[in-house]
């Protein structure tokens, strides 16, 4: 009897890329690498973290499932990108398919119709898949101009709670303060610049995301507000598609969620009903691989 095949499934975004090898439906291996994304993937940034996940695999897969952020099922880009995954691994074509990361999350926790899938991981985006296929989101537009109460614009708003007190001449004190400075390695503006322009991407900034969910447990006041206003503006987007498809359960998670039971806490009252719950969306992937095994 042949032994089952290697699965792998990949969620990939902007903080990092977690994969997940299974078999027989059990996940066999799991870590995490380097950040990828559709728009990372033409960079030397992008080429790295396809090396690197090949080179951390601890076996060869036989066939793939990818959510990648910025990627839309069907479409040239995804195509182009499960080639580049084809190629870095060793793989057919065919044994590669690709969809948008929030695709994945959304299957990975909801049926089609059956509600609304609130995602704050880096970014922040509402979505909503019906029983026919049509998406209706809200947010999700790229750390640049939106992603309001995701990872990386918690960073972003310690960083300017912070560069605040500078601008006054006052040196930063308090728990955000102390767990800010620990990922940055300090807080004076020349050391604040390179940690935050000296990657591409969100990444960087993302990274502050715990440190913030931290100092509030800590009771620190400033952190703690920070929290409460993400959790307005999530919900602000799970608000804007339930108007448009009517007063559907609200489904929360992503990495964002993680930081501080603060956050959740400050979502359920600015959502009432709204359940967090955290899935593997990688495991997820591993499983959906197995249709390019089966022809189904």
């Amino acid at each position: 009897m042949s032994r089952p095949a290697l699965l792998l499934g990949l969620d990939a975004g902007g903080s990092g890329t977690k994969w997940a090898l299974a078999r027989d439906g059990q996940t066999v291996a799991s870590g995490v690498t380097l950040p990828f994304t559709a728009a990372l993937l033409d960079t030397p940034a992008g080429a790295q973290a396809l090396t690197a996940l090949a080179a951390g695999l601890p076996g060869r897969p036989e066939a793939v499932h990818a959510g990648v952020a910025g990627l839309s099922a069907g479409s040239p880009r995804a195509a182009a990108v499960a080639r580049e995954l084809a190629g870095v691994l060793g793989l057919e074509p065919e044994r590669v398919s690709v969809e948008g990361d929030l695709d994945l999350a959304y299957r990975a926790h909801l049926g089609g119709g059956e509600g609304v899938l609130l995602y704050a991981g880096t970014g922040s985006v509402a979505y909503h898949v019906s029983a026919g296929g049509a998406v209706t989101r809200a947010g999700g537009y790229g750390y640049r101009i939106g992603d309001d109460g995701g990872g990386f614009s918690l960073g972003r708003a310690a960083l300017r709670v912070l560069t605040d007190d500078l601008d006054r001449g006052v040196v930063p004190s308090g728990a955000l303060a102390a767990e800010v400075g620990v990922v940055t390695g300090g807080l004076d503006w020349d050391t604040l610049r390179t940690f935050v322009y000296g990657t591409p991407g969100a990444a960087s900034v993302a990274r502050l995301a715990p440190a913030v969910g931290k100092a509030a447990d800590a009771g620190d006041v400033r952190a703690g507000a920070l929290l409460t206003e993400a959790a307005g503006q999530l919900a602000t987007l799970a608000q804007r598609v339930q108007a448009r498809v009517g007063p559907l359960p609200v489904t929360a998670t992503g990495g964002a969620f993680r930081v501080s039971p603060l956050l959740r806490a400050a979502l359920t009252r600015e959502l009432p009903g709204a359940t967090v719950q955290q899935r593997e969306h990688a495991e997820a992937a591993a499983r959906y691989a197995a249709a390019h095994l089966s022809g189904s």
